[in-house]
């Protein structure tokens, strides 16, 4: 196919159904092979409109040259020199494995995209500036397809969101194959490759890199001039447990289940305490990519205040926190947020920057069941505290959960996932446990680790973690890739029956298949998916951005019906469409249990319910220890079921016939947690 099969207008406006984007640019991205604009202004937004193309051009090969003005938003800047930083990188072969996480971490999902773009050779930016006192303020398009054939439009629109969704905006179109309009293609093509080459008699143009040396670069003010966003509406939920944390001094732990809604309510926490102090707020969470996510939230909530990331992506934090605090000193009114990663703020610097405001402080813990290691000073340090967890008492170490809590100043409000399932706040599910035998090989493979770990042990204390945690893994990897497991799949599959947005948790492990290859768990999965006629792909950690948004539209839209996955939902992506789950893998981990529900459970439209099938293990009868992991799971997804009615009388007898009881599987202090072992 090729631009004269497509049904082009002479022109085109930025309102109606067959707007710009949709009559004209995706439809034509979707077969070129390059796409060439300038603009004035150029920002990240603009791939949110245009997404479906440049998903399409980067299949296709194609590529995207832009030029574009010096004067470019803070956040794109960091994107664009991140994206040329990583592609130098790969040119040099000096790039580990883990490069692309680095772009999945920018606070924007479509800055990450145009990191990523630019890291893969897709977008090349450069800057053009005139050769007077103006600025450079043209804008023309030119799409080229494999056959030659091209595409120009010229007209009042940047490459930004607003300038194709919010204002109204023109474009007239000619193409190369009109005779009429030959020499109009050919005198705008002239004019960019001019630029481009930095041949033209007005205007030069450098690369971004260089751009930036001669700090040509004009950071936009369109950061200052953001409305706050006063569409989010709070739940009364949210409002009651803000009235609870501020009758106890704005202090308190919020103890509430995943998905929903701890982290604006701790927002809006924040918002409440600013009006009557503008205290200093430090934010913690465990991990960089939830750091950012922080952000892009509290600007939505505080779009003019100072908010810094403190993590080792911000090689600039110190300076950022020093010069804030002392802007803080001449102007009493600036509010400051600083969202850091636990482990950052552990740094002993880091500490000795924020003890130099004299502000009162407010320290806010996400995930905080993981802020084991909380320095006594800490209470006289912040005035005010706020803990957010789903799972702050993992039930096998109850006194450190209820230190945690006091910590914060006690539970101001709970809501735990029962109510959130009895007020529809998630929706309800049925779980299906589908149980396989252990062999004797893999009960005796279970019970050697177990015994090694053991030997970890003496008077009671850990003397050699290391060996505990490889132990402790390879037992679980006994039950994951459990050999029945793996022989029954093809029933396991015909029986779950599911025919879309299905999803199904795999294992890290390798295997050997019918013709005594070797081959990933997750790829024999997948291998099984499709046979039984799903259009299948896999989501893991090592797919970069670029795949991950794909997947996730086309799982979105049914064009890909099922994804093997390795703990994917663990990464911190949310895909609210999933109606069922297979978990084939599992660790035994309370707060993983916890955590994949609460995601599966998310509402999504037309979603009413969703389905967990689970492949529980089970040994011979005097292995009680392998029973107990196993059974843990059950218990733990069977009593909030739709179908528990059911479920629980089996569990029970599946308890008698191990010769245990309740207690022994909800408080399970022989099993080992890597955070526990971490502390």
């Amino acid at each position: 196919m090729n631009f004269k099969n497509l049904e082009l207008k002479r022109s085109y406006i930025s309102y109606g159904k067959n707007d710009i984007v949709s009559g004209l640019i995706n439809p034509a991205l979707k077969i070129t092979k390059c796409y060439r604009r300038s603009v004035g202004f150029f920002s990240a937004s603009v791939l949110e409109n245009i997404l479906d193309g440049i998903l399409a051009l980067t299949r296709n090969k194609g590529s995207l040259r832009i030029i574009a003005s010096p004067k470019l938003s803070e956040e794109d800047i960091k994107a664009i020199r991140l994206g040329y930083e990583i592609k130098q990188q790969i040119i040099e072969k000096r790039i580990n494995s883990d490069f692309l996480k680095v772009a999945e971490e920018l606070n924007d999902k479509h800055l990450s995209l145009l990191t990523e773009l630019i890291s893969i050779g897709v977008i090349d930016i450069k800057i053009a500036a005139t050769k007077g006192i103006g600025m450079y303020h043209d804008k023309l398009g030119i799409l080229t397809d494999s056959f030659g054939n091209n595409i120009v439009f010229f007209g009042s629109p940047n490459e930004s969101k607003a300038a194709y969704i919010h204002n109204y905006e023109k474009i007239r179109v000619v193409r190369s194959w009109i005779d009429s309009e030959y020499d109009h293609v050919a005198d705008e093509i002239s004019e960019f490759d001019s630029l481009w080459n930095d041949t033209n008699e007005f205007v030069y143009t450098l690369t971004f890199n260089e751009a930036a040396k001669r700090s040509l670069l004009k950071v936009s003010n369109n950061r200052k001039h953001k409305k706050q966003n006063d569409s989010i509406e709070l739940r009364d939920y949210q409002k009651e447990a803000i009235k609870r944390w501020k009758a106890n001094g704005y202090n308190g732990f919020y103890v509430m289940a995943t998905g929903t809604g701890k982290t604006w309510t701790a927002i809006f926490s924040i918002k409440e305490l600013f009006k009557i102090n503008k205290a200093l707020v430090v934010i913690c969470a465990p991990y960089k990519h939830l750091i950012k996510q922080w952000a892009e939230d509290l600007e939505k909530v505080f779009p003019e205040t100072n908010i810094i990331m403190v993590s080792s992506e911000n090689s600039q934090w110190e300076n950022e926190i020093n010069e804030g605090i002392i802007r803080r000193r001449y102007e009493k009114n600036t509010n400051m947020i600083v969202i850091s990663t636990i482990a950052s703020f552990y740094l002993e610097r880091f500490e000795r920057l924020i003890s130099k405001s004299d502000s009162d402080r407010l320290l806010i813990v996400d995930e905080a069941h993981r802020f084991t290691n909380r320095p006594k000073y800490l209470k006289s340090k912040y005035s005010y505290m706020i803990g957010l967890s789903a799972t702050p008492n993992n039930g096998k170490n109850i006194q450190k959960g209820e230190e945690l809590l006091d910590f914060f100043g006690g539970v101001v409000f709970s809501l735990t996932i029962e109510e959130a399932l009895e007020r529809k706040f998630l929706v309800p599910y049925h779980y299906h446990p589908i149980v396989v035998d252990a062999t004797e090989d893999e009960e005796n493979s279970f019970n050697r680790y177990t015994a090694n770990m053991a030997s970890c042990f003496r008077n009671g204390v850990c003397i050699d973690k290391e060996k505990l945690m490889i132990n402790h893994r390879s037992r679980l990897r006994v039950i994951s890739m459990a050999t029945e497991k793996i022989n029954s799949i093809d029933s396991i599959i015909d029986e779950i029956g599911e025919e879309d947005h299905f999803i199904v948790y795999c294992g890290d492990g390798k295997l050997f298949d019918d013709d005594q290859n070797q081959l990933r768990h997750i790829q024999f999965i997948k291998r099984k998916l499709n046979e039984k006629g799903y259009k299948t792909s896999q989501f893991t950690a090592t797919e970069n951005m670029v795949t991950r948004m794909q997947l996730i539209d086309s799982f979105n839209k049914n064009e890909i019906s099922a994804l093997a996955a390795i703990r994917c939902l663990d990464e911190g992506i949310n895909i609210p469409s999933i109606k069922s789950a297979l978990i084939l893998s599992s660790n035994d981990d309370y707060k993983e249990f916890v955590q994949r529900r609460g995601r599966i459970l998310r509402t999504y439209e037309n979603k009413e319910s969703a389905s967990i099938y689970d492949v529980i293990v089970l040994p011979s009868y005097d292995s009680t220890s392998f029973s107990k992991i196993e059974l843990r799971r059950y218990l733990e997804f069977a009593k909030l079921a739709i179908n528990k009615d059911v479920l629980l009388p089996k569990l029970y007898s599946l308890l008698k016939e191990y010769n245990l009881n309740i207690d022994e599987i909800i408080i399970n202090m022989d099993l080992v947690q890597e955070d526990e072992i971490n502390e």
